[in-house]
């Protein structure tokens, strides 16, 4: 989301933006849509080890599957501007990080890690 800046402290809370962009989403390839059955606009259900939440998807040719010890692999996208307060309330991808951290820097790892996707 170009519009969102920073996190959620500064996006959720402008009218415009959240008339834009009112509700969590998934962003997601169009291989990995088709495997799942789901279709652009579809809830889905995101899980990870930590957590679960609800989201809608949006299937993209910007998210492309790629190969793994020739497995393929598939990642998808998620903002993390959305919260308990604000305009634009609503599910919190932080819910699904783990609590991990790197050991020199203390910056949690929020970028990378396991979930699983299925249609609401």
């Amino acid at each position: 989301v170009v519009e969102h800046w920073q996190a959620g402290g500064m996006s959720r809370w402008l009218e415009w933006l959240t008339e834009c962009q009112p509700e969590m989403f998934i962003e997601m390839s169009k291989e990995l849509a088709r495997e799942k059955g789901i279709q652009n606009g579809d809830q889905v259900k995101i899980r990870s080890a930590r957590g679960e939440i609800q989201a809608v998807a949006l299937v993209t040719a910007r998210f492309k599957p790629f190969q793994v010890e020739g497995k393929t692999v598939h990642q998808i996208g998620m903002p993390w501007h959305f919260g308990w307060g604000g305009l634009a309330k609503g599910e919190i991808a932080n819910d699904l990080t783990p609590h991990v951290g790197d050991a020199n820097t203390t910056i949690p790892e929020y970028k990378a890690f396991l979930v699983d996707v299925k249609k609401a």
